[in-house]
């Protein structure tokens, strides 16, 4: 186990040749982002193009799409195919038979269709992160109740059946995959219904890593968030080696490891615990590992620098009030940091 050191750092940072063009520094598919979510995905897929990345297309639903689109003129959209959820509202006034009016409500569910949109995405892209602001049960948890005479009943299932598609998608594709957030919380779920059926144990992608906080790893490993806690290192291990994944587990002296070898982060501060800190991170991430740094190395700079941008951003703003956004303008000053030492 090593902490990282900023000469180490320094000498992870990818080279940037004159002569180049956009794609020389690697293309980002992020697929992120929800109704309730938006700012995830602008997060996530800028901070990509931040690190040095040449490319970054955002799949997500249409209205996550304009919105980001409002935000900045960097980001390539790509809108997914969404379906309505039936609503049935049953009407409480009428005793002898139940009268239901059906309703469509738009909550911006991707269909499961809509991985046959990606397919030329999946095989153009460099990198895929996936998960930012997803919200895979956005529809489950708005209409939880299956009968209720005053909020109706939905048929829904949020984002269930297009991540599981996607999911199996990727089981071939031979690029560096990085899940994050509510990605996370779905692949729990799946494996521990795998282990209860007894079926075959969840793989994930070659060359995966994952980006989990202390209770996001807690579901993956099925134990209590406060063992978690007690020993990060030890357990960051075990779940590299269980998923076969690079394991980024987030949190004071965040823990990089791929099972073999480990490494601890002395960046960052409390600014960073504040919504949207994790997406830009998984975006940083994204965007080295799209200018061709190994899943180990991208997730280590990533990491640090993650740190260092909320090291800076703290020193002007202080450890109050600095903003997951306010992380993006401090990259480059970051970057630059380093670059001068």
């Amino acid at each position: 186990m090593k902490t990282l050191t900023q000469e180490y750092i320094k000498t992870l940072l990818p080279h940037r040749a004159d002569n180049s063009h956009k794609l020389t520094f690697g293309h980002v598919l992020n697929i992120a982002g929800s109704i309730n979510y938006r700012g995830a995905a602008y997060l996530s897929s800028i901070a990509a193009l931040r690190v040095g990345a040449g490319y970054v297309t955002l799949a997500s639903s249409p209205g996550v799409c304009q919105s980001v689109c409002a935000l900045t003129p960097n980001i390539v959209m790509h809108p997914l195919l969404t379906r309505p959820i039936i609503y049935a509202e049953i009407n409480p006034n009428i005793v002898e038979s139940i009268s239901i009016e059906l309703q469509s409500i738009d909550t911006e569910s991707i269909d499961e269709k809509a991985v046959m949109q990606l397919s030329v995405q999946l095989q153009q892209a460099t990198v895929i992160t996936v998960g930012s602001g997803l919200s895979i049960a956005q529809s489950k948890d708005q209409f939880n109740n299956p009968i209720n005479s005053q909020h109706g009943m939905a048929v829904a299932e949020g984002n269930h059946g297009f991540f599981f598609a996607l999911l199996t998608t990727l089981q071939t594709c031979t690029q560096t995959v990085i899940f994050d957030a509510d990605a996370l919380n779905f692949i729990s779920h799946l494996l521990h219904k795998s282990a209860g059926l007894h079926q075959p144990a969840l793989t994930l992608p070659n060359h995966s890593i994952i980006t989990p906080h202390p209770k996001e790893l807690a579901r993956l490993l099925n134990i209590d968030v406060h063992d978690i806690q007690a020993d990060r290192t030890h357990y960051a291990i075990i779940a590299a080696k269980q998923l076969h994944s690079i394991v980024v587990l987030k949190g004071k002296d965040s823990v990089i490891t791929d099972g073999e070898y480990t490494f601890i982060n002395p960046t960052g501060n409390s600014a960073l615990a504040k919504a949207g800190s994790g997406d830009v991170l998984t975006g940083i991430i994204g965007g080295f590992c799209a200018q061709g740094l190994s899943p180990l190395n991208a997730a280590c700079l990533g990491v640090y620098l993650h740190g260092l941008s909320g090291d800076l951003a703290a020193e002007e703003l202080t450890q109050y009030g600095v903003l997951a956004n306010d992380l993006i303008h401090f990259i480059p000053k970051a970057i630059k940091s380093l670059l001068q030492q």
